[in-house]
Order: structure tokens, then C-alpha cells, then sequence
């Protein structure tokens, strides 16, 4: 399967925009330089930034350009610039504040997973000329999900030939890949994979809910998000249970099934079956099938009844007209659940971080994504939960930093532009007050940023903080 077109993804800027956004060289010397390939840690590096990109990384001091802004690195840690690889941002109202919070956080890269290719396209724009601070982007535009879709301004289709529309359409649109819903058929997911295919374009997301990870898998699906159908597949008695799913689909309809699912949560829990997870990770690994599991969201969402969430102090980064739709008592994927469903999804979220862990021991590669807009994922900061929960999950350091830096950069087939701190890369890069590979904790500890050649210091990024706060204060329109 082919990956993301190169030139789509890192040309996003048209050529004087570029400039503009990036008109000055930058050195930073004496710095500790982090290779998130080996691990090794670099020390007295000078690293040149000339426009948008690196221009040399070398050994001890160097000739320095007239009029660069000179930064000293001394004692520091510099890594390239972070990717959230689930994002939800780009949408009016909301996109002024969680971009800023996204880039005073390090994170110069996103996956955006649902909005409008115009709106992205505007975005972007914005973002280039300076009007608002952000990370570069690649984004799906739509979800192509089944009828009725879940979410209002999906791309609902009804059969395959539909599917097909919808693939042929959304790529015409401009959009990077396409991202499948839960809610299509196992015929209409195929022929979106068929068609996907036949264009060249990337399809990730949801594994649907009458379909097996491993089918979705085989089928090419690019990256499974959430681990969607991964536990089923761990199960069992995982014929059986789709099996049911779709008697009560072909029965009652959607609605139908989401009652059957809930009802048959204790039965995945109960027949877990660790062969059968390791014989998915083979299956995984053999099909290219990356995880992103979003466990920032997998807790917010198994823990919403929990009132303690509400103290968190970086909740002033999402706007109390935005998080008041996490309340679960009106939140329509949450208001019929009852204390004893919320006690499953709670035993649910320990079972999939033990699957996480499993599959990272068996090899399969995995993605940082927060899955931001959902309940208590804030901008920016639960990309760094997201590191230290996989460090949890038994990933080193080094392997926990790499789902943010190197490995989106693979996925996407960037290599030669992103993921690592070398010459002639996009100068996306984080400066750390301390070594994140003794602790990834320290990835928090940011120094500076430099965003597409772009550089704010820490006096700038408390400020694009600030006033995303103050921007929060006022309802959108």
C-alpha cells in the first residue's frame, strides 16, 4: 500500500509563505542533540536553522550567520518537534486556541481526523501567514462512515458503489488519507479499501463494529485507532460475538447493535486470550497495521463518572463552553450507561493497556494520539500523558519518544524531511531544560520551540498559553 504523498505532506506552505514564516537563520549551540533513532545523546552540537530547515548539525563551535539569533544550549536537550497523530482541531472557534496550546506544548506536527478540507486548507493558510501559531498538519477531511453515520458531517454512505463515491470524492477534496467509522458494512469497508487502494490514498481509523481487526488489517487499513475491535480479537470467542452483532444489525439496525455491545462487554473481558492476542500482533506486523491507541482518551472516557477529572488545572485550556459537553448524563454515547456498565469500562481500560503492552512486547509499531476534543484530552498536554503511559505500558523511554518523532515521520513516509534532528530536515525541533530519555517526564521541561523555521522562546510560548486562556473566556461567533 502506498503511504502519504511526500509533496503533500511537507510542501503545505506555498513557497513565499515559507518564507515568511521563517526569515531568519537560527543557532543554537553547545546543545545536547537527542538521535531518536539510536538513542545516542550528541553533546556540543551547533544546529544551524536557515529559513524552514536545518541547515548543518556539527561538532563544537561554528561560523554562525550574520544577524542569526544565537541560543544557547548549553545543559539543554534538543529533539525534533512532536507529533499528535489524533487530533480533532481544526474547526471554527476552537481551532484559534487548541493550535497555540498544541505548539506551546512541542507539538509541531498533527494528524487531523475529522473536518472539512476547506477549513483545513484555511487553517493551514492562517497558520503560514502568522495569524495564528500552530503545527503543520495532515488531515483526512471527512469520516466516510455507514448510514446513519455517528457523527453529523460524516460521509455517510449505504452500499459499496456509495463507498466507492465517497473515496473518489474525499480525494478530490485534497484530503491526505481517508478515515473509516465504525459504522460501515463489512461490504461498503471493503470498497473503500478496494478504491482506496486503486487511487493510492492511505485509509486508517475505526475498525468497524462488524468487522474483525484481523479482516480490517488484511484489508490494508493503514493504522487502527483506539484499538477498536483489538480486544474483540483478543477474544476467544470472537467469532461468536461479531457473529451476534451482526444478527442484531441485520435484525434492529445500528441501534440494536450498540445495546448488544454493551451487553457483551463482560464477555470480551472474560475470554481474553493472550495466544490469540499474539497471533493478532503477527498478523498486525505482517500487514503493516500500525496502533494508535489514544489511551488519553481510553481513560477519559472509561473514567467520565469520576468527578475528581474536573480538578485537573489545565482544564483552562479547553473552554468551559467546549468541555461542557463532556457531561456524561447528556453526552449520547454515554447517558444509558449505568454504574455497572461504567465499572466494565473501567476493568475495559486496565484490559487495553495490558493488550498495549503485549503487542508492543510481539513488535507491532505503535503511533502517539490523543484523540483531542473527547472528554479530559487537553491540547498539547496529554500528548506528553500519552508518552508517559507508554512508558508505563513497559515502552523505554526511547521507544515512548519515537511514537512523537521517528515513527510519524515513517508512517507517513517522511523520513527524508522529518523525525530526526539532521541537516536538511524541517526545522521542527523542541529545546528541553532536561534529558528525555532518563525520564520521559522531561519532555514537558521546554526551553523553545522551533516551528517550521519559527522560533519562540519560552517568554512566547507562556504567552500563545495565555492568551489561549483569554480567547477560551469568549463564546465562539
Amino acid at each position: 500500500m502506498r503511504c502519504l504523498n511526500l509533496a503533500l505532506l511537507i510542501s503545505l506552505l506555498p513557497p513565499a509563505l515559507a518564507q515568511a514564516q521563517a526569515d531568519n537563520s537560527i543557532a543554537i549551540t553547545r546543545v545536547t542533540v537527542v538521535d531518536v533513532e539510536s538513542g545516542a545523546l550528541l553533546h556540543d552540537r551547533t544546529v544551524l536553522v536557515s529559513g524552514n530547515r536545518i541547515a548543518s548539525v556539527s561538532v563544537g563551535p561554528a561560523a554562525v550567520p550574520a544577524g542569526a539569533r544565537v541560543v544557547d544550549g548549553a545543559g539543554r536537550f534538543l529533539i525534533p518537534g512532536l507529533w499528535d497523530m489524533h487530533v480533532h482541531a481544526a474547526w471554527p472557534g476552537i481551532d484559534a486556541i487548541f493550535f497555540p496550546t498544541l505548539l506551546a506544548n512541542g507539538i509541531t506536527g498533527v494528524r487531523e481526523m475529522f473536518s472539512s478540507m476547506a477549513f483545513v486548507d484555511s487553517a493551514r493558510a492562517r497558520i503560514a501567514r502568522g495569524e495564528i501559531a500552530g503545527p503543520r498538519m495532515v488531515a483526512s477531511g471527512h469520516i466516510l462512515d455507514g448510514s446513519p453515520a455517528i457523527w453529523p458531517g460524516s460521509a455517510a454512505v449505504h452500499n459499496g458503489a456509495e463507498a466507492r463515491k465517497a473515496v473518489d470524492s474525499l480525494k478530490q477534496a485534497g484530503a491526505d488519507f481517508i478515515k473509516v467509522y465504525s459504522r460501515l458494512t463489512p461490504e461498503e469497508f471493503f470498497a473503500v479499501a478496494e478504491e482506496a487502494k486503486r487511487l493510492g490514498i492511505p485509509f486508517a481509523g475505526h475498525v468497524p463494529q462488524l468487522l474483525s481487526a484481523s479482516a480490517a488489517s488484511g484489508a490494508g487499513l493503514r493504522s487502527i485507532e483506539h484499538l477498536t475491535n483489538v480486544p474483540t480479537g483478543c477474544s476467544s470467542r470472537e467469532d461468536e460475538i461479531l457473529a451476534t452483532l451482526a444478527a442484531a444489525h441485520s435484525g434492529k439496525g445500528w441501534d440494536s447493535v450498540g445495546v448488544v455491545s454493551r451487553g457483551q462487554a463482560a464477555l470480551v473481558l472474560a475470554s481474553y486470550d493472550p495466544a490469540r492476542c499474539r497471533a493478532l500482533a503477527r498478523t498486525f506486523i505482517a500487514n503493516g497495521t500500525w496502533m494508535v491507541p489514544t489511551i488519553a482518551v481510553l481513560h477519559g472516557v472509561a473514567f467520565l463518572d469520576d468527578t475528581t477529572l474536573a480538578r485537573d488545572t489545565r482544564l483552562r485550556y479547553v473552554p468551559e463552553w467546549f468541555r461542557s459537553g463532556w457531561n456524561p448524563a447528556s453526552d449520547f454515547r454515554f447517558k444509558m450507561l449505568t454504574p455497572e456498565d461504567w465499572k466494565r469500562r473501567k476493568d475495559g481500560y486496565r484490559r487495553q493497556l495490558e493488550i498495549v503492552a503485549l503487542l508492543h512486547r510481539e513488535g507491532v509499531s505503535f503511533l502517539a494520539g490523543t484523540d483531542l476534543s473527547n472528554p479530559y484530552v487537553l491540547p498539547g498536554f496529554s500528548l506528553h500523558d500519552e508518552l508517559a503511559a507508554f512508558v508505563k505500558a513497559g515502552f523505554t523511554p526511547l521507544e515512548a519518544l519515537q511514537t512523537a518523532t521517528l515513527l510519524p515521520a515513517r508512517y507517513l513516509n517522511a523520513q527524508d524531511s522529518l523525525g530526526t534532528v539532521a541537516a536538511g530536515k524541517r526545522a521542527d525541533l523542541l529545546l528541553l531544560d532536561a534529558n528525555p530519555l532518563a525520564d520521559i517526564g522531561n519532555t514537558v521541561r521546554i526551553r523553545a520551540v522551533v516551528a517550521n523555521g519559527r522560533f519562540y522562546d519560552r517568554d512566547a510560548l507562556d504567552k500563545l498559553l495565555a492568551d489561549a486562556v483569554e480567547r477560551g473566556r469568549k463564546p465562539p461567533g
